[in-house]
C-alpha cells in the first residue's frame, strides 16, 4: 500500500511546463514499511561516464626492405579509435643506401566507454577523484552538476509552434542565459530532459490512433546540436534524458501516451530507428560531442511498472495508480532496447535514471555503464546516504546520485536527512566513494529543490573542491 507523506510541488514554469510529471511514490526497504507518495506538478524528478581502462598501445610501421634506393619502412598507423593508444615509430627500412626510416604512428582516437582519450594518444589524469569517481577517456571526477531538468516541459527539443515554444536552437540566448547561471555557480553537468512525454514537437508520429513514430520534429537535431554549442562555449557537460515515467500517462488533449509506442515491437522498433539513433548519431557526428558527458536512458521507470517483482531480488515496485503501468518484463526490453541503440551509435556512456537504491538490480541486465540512483527523504530513511555502494552490492561499477534536494534540510518527504545541509550530503556522499551528485532543480523554486535558495551553496561546494569536479 502507499501512505502519502508528501508533496512534490515542482514550479509549472510554463504552460507547457504544466503538463509535467505525475504523482512519485515510494515504498519503504526491504523489511520496512510502506514510504511515501505524493504528487507532483511539472514533470518529476532522474546521470556521466564508466569506468575506463587505457587504451592500447598502437604498433609502428613495419620496416620496408631496401633495394639500391629502397625506401624507408611504410607508416605506422595509430592505435585501434576504440581503445586510445598511442602509436610508436615505424622500423627503419633495411638495405639501400637511400632507405629512410618509417614514419611514426599516431595515437588512436579514445573510446569514452572504453577508456581511450577523446582526442587521441594518451593523458595523465593529475587531479584524479580522491574516491568514487567516474572515468572518461583518462580523467576520473566526481560528476558534479545539477537538473536543469527544462526550459518548457517536453519542449525544449523539439519546441511546441502551437503554443509559440521554440527549441534550443530558435531561443539559444535564454537557453545560454541559464546554463551561464548554473556554470557561474559551479555545475559542470547538467541533465537535460527531452521527451518526457509527448506534449512537444519533437517527435513526430503517423496519427495519435495507430501511434507509430515516423521521425523528429523540423528542430529537434538543430536543438540537440545547439546544445551541445552551448555547451562547448561555456565548458561545461550536458547528459540528456531521453524518456520519463511521464510518458505512462493516459491520453491527454495535449500528448497522448507514449506506452503503447514503447510495449509494442514494431512501434517500438520505429522509436528506435526514427528517434533514437538519429538524435546519438547527430551527436557522434558534432565537433562538441565531447560535451556529452552521458546518456540517461528513462527518468526513475519503476514509477511505471505494475506492482510485482523482478527476478534479480529486489523488493516489489508501487507503480503509480495515474500511470498506465507495464509489467517488469515489459519496461526491461524497452530500456535494454534503448540502451543497445545508443551505445551503436555514440560513444558516451549510458545509464538510467533509477528512482531509488531500493531497486538496486533493476536495471543490471540492460548494458548500463554506471549507475544511477536518486535520493530523497522518503529514501534516506530506509536506505542511509552514508552507507557506501558496497554496502547495497551495487560496487560492480560507478555510482551516481543522480538527484536530490538542493536543500536535504528542507526536505519534508522523510526524516532521515536530519536536517543536514547540502554541503554535508554531497561531502557524505563523496566520502562513502559515490560517483558523483546533482541537484534537483534548476527549474525549481519550490521548498527543499529552489535552485534560487541553494545555489550559493553549489557554488561554495565547488569553490572548495575545483579540482576533480570538472571534466
Amino acid at each position: 500500500m502507499k501512505t502519502p507523506l508528501f508533496l512534490l510541488g515542482i514550479l509549472a514554469v510554463s504552460a507547457c511546463a504544466a503538463n509535467g510529471g505525475d504523482s512519485n511514490s515510494g515504498a519503504g526497504g526491504t523489511n520496512s514499511g510502506a514510504g511515501g507518495s505524493g504528487t507532483q506538478t511539472g514533470g518529476r524528478l532522474g546521470s556521466g561516464g564508466s569506468v575506463a581502462s587505457g587504451g592500447s598501445t598502437a604498433s609502428g610501421g613495419n620496416s620496408a626492405s631496401g633495394g639500391a634506393s629502397a625506401s624507408g619502412g611504410s607508416t605506422a598507423s595509430g592505435g585501434n579509435p576504440a581503445s586510445g593508444g598511442t602509436g610508436t615509430a615505424g622500423k627503419p627500412g633495411s638495405g639501400g643506401a637511400t632507405g629512410s626510416g618509417g614514419a611514426t604512428g599516431s595515437g588512436g582516437a579514445g573510446g569514452a566507454r572504453d577508456g581511450g582519450v577523446a582526442d587521441g594518444g594518451s593523458c595523465t589524469d593529475t587531479c584524479p577523484a580522491p574516491k568514487g569517481g567516474l572515468t572518461i577517456g583518462c580523467k576520473k571526477r566526481f560528476l558534479y552538476g545539477a537538473n536543469f531538468a527544462w526550459k518548457n516541459f517536453s519542449c525544449d527539443f523539439g519546441g511546441k509552434a502551437a503554443w509559440g515554444f521554440k527549441g534550443v536552437a530558435a531561443d539559444k540566448a535564454a537557453f545560454t542565459t541559464a546554463i551561464q547561471e548554473m556554470k557561474d555557480n559551479g555545475v559542470d553537468v547538467i541533465r537535460w530532459w527531452m521527451f518526457p512525454n509527448l506534449t512537444g514537437d519533437g517527435i513526430k508520429l503517423d496519427n495519435t490512433t495507430s501511434r507509430t513514430p515516423t521521425g523528429l520534429g523540423a528542430t529537434v537535431l538543430d536543438d540537440v546540436l545547439a546544445a551541445l554549442d552551448i555547451a562547448a562555449s561555456l565548458n561545461v557537460h550536458i547528459k540528456l534524458t531521453l524518456f520519463s515515467f511521464d510518458n505512462f500517462k493516459p491520453d491527454s488533449a495535449d500528448a497522448p501516451s507514449t506506452g503503447p509506442i514503447f510495449t509494442d515491437a514494431t512501434k517500438r522498433a520505429a522509436l528506435i530507428a526514427k528517434v533514437v539513433r538519429p538524435i546519438a548519431a547527430a551527436v557522434e557526428a558534432s565537433p562538441n560531442k565531447d560535451r556529452m558527458i552521458a546518456w540517461d536512458a528513462i527518468n526513475e521507470p519503476e514509477w511505471a511498472i505494475t506492482t510485482g517483482t523482478d527476478p534479480y531480488g529486489d523488493p516489489a515496485f508501487d507503480g503509480q495508480s495515474t500511470l498506465q503501468t507495464i509489467t517488469f518484463a515489459q519496461m526491461e526490453t524497452f530500456v535494454k532496447d534503448v540502451v543497445t541503440a545508443l551505445h551503436a551509435e555514440s560513444r558516451a556512456p549510458v545509464t538510467v535514471g533509477s528512482a531509488a537504491v531500493k531497486w538496486a538490480n533493476a536495471w543490471s541486465k540492460v548494458g548500463v555503464d554506471y549507475h544511477d540512483f536518486h535520493w530523497y527523504g522518503w529514501v534516506d530513511q530506509y536506505f542511509a546516504h552514508t552507507k557506501t555502494p558496497t554496502d547495497y552490492k551495487v560496487d560492480d561499477k560507478p555510482v551516481v546520485i543522480g538527484e536530490f534536494p538542493f536543500s536535504p534540510n528542507a526536505d519534508t518527504t522523510g526524516t532521515s536527512f536530519g536536517g543536514i545541509s547540502y554541503a554535508t550530503f554531497v561531502t557524505d556522499v563523496l566520502n562513502a566513494g559515490y560517483a558523483g551528485a546533482m541537484g534537483w532543480s534548476y527549474s525549481d523554486a519550490t521548498g527543499a529543490f529552489n535552485w534560487a535558495a541553494a545555489k550559493s551553496n553549489v557554488k561554495a561546494w565547488a569553490d572548495s573542491h575545483t579540482c576533480y569536479t570538472h571534466f
